[in-house]
């Protein structure tokens, strides 16, 4: 009988490498173990197609439980629509919390 304990298991992917390393962080927050698979080849992206660089942020099967639960208030608190600013009536991606055109704050964001 094997310990599936210490193997490794992905909890998180994504395209992106700072975000890869922004939830690392929380991971890591948390006393628990990480590891990024596919960060050689992030910089290959326009080089090679983007879904064979896409990054997996893997931890421990024991602390999958944990890194679900601090992954699901991470996704909650993405903003996942466009909004149109109240000041100029830009429309902004999702990721901005101010306004690119104008600067004002999304007042709605919160």
């Amino acid at each position: 009988m094997t310990d599936n304990s210490f193997k490794w298991r992905c909890v998180f992917t994504t395209e992106n490498l700072l975000e890869a390393h922004i939830v690392q962080g929380l991971l890591s927050q948390a006393h628990i173990e990480t590891r990024i698979s596919g960060e050689p080849l992030a910089g290959g992206i326009g080089e090679i197609p983007a879904e064979q660089a896409r990054l997996s942020l893997l931890v421990y099967e024991i602390k999958e439980r944990a890194a679900q639960k601090i992954l699901v208030d991470y996704a909650k608190k993405q903003p996942s629509s466009d909004w149109r600013c109240n000041n100029c009536t830009e429309i902004n991606g999702p990721a901005f919390q101010y306004c690119w055109q104008c600067g004002k704050h999304n007042d709605k964001s919160e």
